[in-house]
């Protein structure tokens, strides 16, 4: 039995099954399958369904099993030992009596009466040495003096005894009827909750979410989502979610089955409605085991959609199971009455969606997820390392840029889920005097992707490990009026966007449904505000509305990566002619695949060091003449800004300069007396339309500046030459006298590479 033993824990080792799913696959107890494991002598049928459970060759199996019974035939057979110390069951302690009885030399039933001197009888030994009955605490004392045991050896079997005795009352008492969980409202709610709006996905990740909040304090949460088909019978397929954690209390499982949206959502608890309409989305009838290690038994709760609708009350029958083993614990949650069949592909689908929600926990070991015996990936951030940065304006500015941020401290009511100032006696709301400290705190990180794409960029918003937002992108618009929001980022062509993020925010509330957070609240109003700052990420449209300068981390970052120019001055890859975006897309394709060659960035930052590093050309004359139409606009504003500054003495520059540049401001008040000038610079290949020269106009007059200046990299038309000549206070620059004056008084040499040459220029203005 030693080599069956054997076969049976490879067998076990290789499929990566658990003795709890080996219950359930093979229907035999936990204690048969593991006494066959330990070499114990076990009938064929649990040797064969322990082989086939796990995915082994039977045959193997059964020509072991019948070697052992062949060494074990004609042989004096002694019953499998039980130490009388670890006795707690009747079974058990009939085997050790068993036991007992053959070291003595298996003597006959009636041998044993005559010793006893009556106090022993044939028949009821015989009936407790088979199991029919349960021996009575004299008989085993009797038993065991016969037996020539004394002294303490005999306490011992008299403490067996009552161990056995406490199992069967426990038992006894955890099988008696509880009174039914009642909930609220009417039944008549329960027939729609089934069809509310809710993925698949969404669903099963509600009940995972209730499952592992049922862990281990400290131990990764090890929750498993299986499906069970029959083919035959498709109304019993069924689907589990279950982890082996420390259970779920009372209290929680009544939120679980309560439906009530009354109150705000800081009022709702982490459970509630969600769980039931994730129940009904997959089935219709719901079956929740739990236990805590203490407890003597499983508590099962058990919903019947088609009873429940049709009776006058809505009332969840509660029932009790024996545990198999003192000291089991966990939960789990099947769903019958399947509204859908789940094919390979969907659960492929699921994994996915699933390895995606639960990215973080998945990748920082916090817990481990299996569908169908299939280990879910966590999704990984394809970003450049914390070690890349590009310099702007003398500046480095990291790749990633680290979040953390105590937005308040408050105190919070555990009745009626209210906050509170810290230092508070009790609740404002509720006056209840159960208050937990706690901490609004957002953190994480924002990040640059290595590949731009349309839609796979963007920031993922956590709750409590679980994704509520995924790539969200509503943080790159801005707007002062709900009816007019600009979208800031993607910037620059091609049109895609490689921001992310992971940003933590347990304290925001969400919907019942846990699958967004609730925009309208104060606290999600703050996280917005520590993560991209009140006013416009781009600098020049926020100084064009009077906001401070802006130092949110995703200012910081978009400052720095907005363009997407190849080379290492926006870390993108190119061939030294021009970017190579599909090339750095396919690489990160490897890199979510696994390939080891592309987890690290050098791939990437290989190609944009190229980039700048093409191999030289012994034919090739470089222009380093400055391309104006091409200039970054933010360089192009500061070297308008310094031109104009030196271009006149100062004694003849304004008192305030309003335009480009770091030293400039906007007024949003009427401002004070004294010559102003605003100067603009607009970067442009084509005519500059009528309509700036006019929005020009309403801005002078809106600080009273005294002159206006626009610069351009283009041409400007006749209608405007005409409007600023009726004014009189505006001067027009277009691309060739900013040419003419950039060489006459700062030395520079620029180029415009328009399109086409502009009306009454020739080919030397441009080249």
């Amino acid at each position: 039995m030693a080599e069956v033993a054997h076969w049976l824990r490879q067998s076990r080792h290789l499929s990566g099954l658990t003795y709890e799913q080996l219950v359930h696959a093979t229907g035999f107890s936990r204690g048969s399958l593991h006494r066959a494991a330990s070499g114990w002598r076990s009938p064929w049928p649990v040797v064969e369904a322990f082989t086939q459970a796990c995915g082994t060759d039977a045959g193997t199996a059964r020509a072991l099993w019948l070697k052992a019974k062949e060494a074990l035939e004609g042989a004096d057979q002694v019953p499998d030992v039980i130490a009388v110390g670890h006795v707690g069951t009747f079974d058990e302690l009939r085997v050790a009596m068993g036991h007992l009885r053959v070291l003595a030399g298996r003597p006959s039933l009636r041998e044993l009466a005559e010793r006893s001197g009556g106090r022993l009888t044939r028949s009821t030994l015989a009936n407790v040495l088979s199991g029919t009955s349960h021996p009575r605490r004299e008989l085993v004392t009797a038993f065991v003096n016969v037996m020539g045991v004394g002294g303490d050896e005999a306490a011992g079997w008299a403490a067996a005894w009552d161990r056995a005795q406490a199992h069967v009352r426990s038992a006894r008492e955890a099988t008696a009827p509880m009174e039914p969980l009642a909930v609220v409202p009417s039944s008549a709610l329960l027939s729609v909750l089934g069809d509310l709006p809710l993925s698949d996905w969404a669903a099963l990740a509600e009940l995972v979410d209730v499952v592992r909040k049922g862990g281990d304090e400290g131990v990764p949460a090890s929750v498993a989502v299986d499906f069970q088909r029959d083919k035959g019978m498709p109304e019993r397929d069924t689907i589990t979610v279950s982890c082996r954690g420390s259970g779920i209390d009372l209290e929680t499982i009544q939120q679980l089955f309560r439906i009530s949206w009354a109150g705000s959502p800081q009022e709702q608890s982490d459970f509630g409605p969600g769980f039931l309409v994730a129940c009904l989305r997959l089935g219709s009838r719901i079956t929740l085991h739990t236990a805590q290690r203490h407890e003597p038994a499983w508590t099962v709760f058990t919903l019947d959609q088609a009873s429940l609708t049709s009776g006058p009350s809505w009332r969840i029958p509660v029932g009790a199971e024996p545990k198999a083993e003192a000291g089991q614990q966990g939960t789990r949650i099947t769903i019958e009455a399947l509204r859908s069949v789940w094919s390979d592909g969907r659960k492929h689908r699921l994994r996915r969606h699933l390895g995606d929600v639960y990215s973080y926990v998945l990748r920082e070991r916090r817990m481990q997820l299996t569908v169908s015996g299939s280990v879910v990936a966590p999704r990984k951030p394809c970003i450049w390392g914390e070690n890349r940065f590009v310099q702007r304006r003398g500046q480095n500015i990291n790749a990633v840029q680290k979040i953390d941020i105590v937005l308040a401290t408050q105190y919070w009511c555990r009745d009626c889920r209210r906050t509170s100032p810290l230092g508070s006696s009790c609740c404002p709301q509720c006056q209840g005097t159960r208050l937990e400290w706690t901490e609004h705190r957002v953190w994480g990180w924002l990040g640059v992707q290595r590949y731009l794409h349309e839609s796979d960029y963007g920031i993922d918003f956590y709750r409590n490990g679980r994704k509520i937002f995924a790539r969200d992108k509503r943080l790159f618009s801005f707007s002062e009026d709900p009816e007019h929001v600009v979208v800031e980022y993607p910037a620059d062509w091609p049109a895609k966007g490689r921001l992310v993020g992971e940003i933590h925010c347990d304290h925001v509330p969400v919907n019942f449904t846990h699958t967004a957070f609730d925009d309208k609240s104060p606290e999600w109003r703050a996280v917005v505000h520590a993560i991209r700052g009140p006013g416009p990420l781009a600098p020049l449209r926020a100084q064009q509305l009077g906001f401070a300068p802006n130092t949110s981390p995703l200012a910081r970052l978009f400052g720095g990566f907005r363009r997407n120019d190849p080379g290492l001055r926006c870390l993108i890859p190119g061939d030294g002619v021009r970017a190579v975006h599909q090339v750095a897309a396919d690489w990160a394709e490897r890199f979510h695949k696994g390939d080891p060659a592309c987890q690290s960035d050098e791939m990437w930052y290989d190609a944009a060091l190229s980039h700048d590093t093409p191999t030289p050309v012994t034919t090739t004359v470089v222009d380093d003449r400055i391309d104006l139409v091409n200039l970054d606009p933010m360089d192009l504003s500061d070297l308008v800004q310094r031109l104009f500054m030196h271009l006149h003495d100062p004694a003849e520059r304004p008192q305030e300069l309003i335009g480009p540049g770091a030293a400039t401001t906007v007024f949003r008040d009427r401002p004070r007396a004294g010559e102003r000038w605003v100067l603009q610079a607009r970067r442009s290949q084509h005519v500059v339309p009528p309509e700036t020269v006019h929005a020009l106009a309403g801005q002078m007059l809106d600080v009273q500046a005294t002159r206006g200046i626009l610069v351009t990299t283009s041409w400007f038309g006749a209608s405007s030459h005409a409007f600023a000549a009726r004014s009189g206070r505006i001067d027009l620059v277009d691309g060739r006298a900013l040419k003419a004056l950039l060489r006459e008084h700062l030395g520079i040499e620029a180029l415009l590479r328009l399109k086409r040459t502009p009306p009454g220029w020739d080919i030397g203005d441009i080249a």
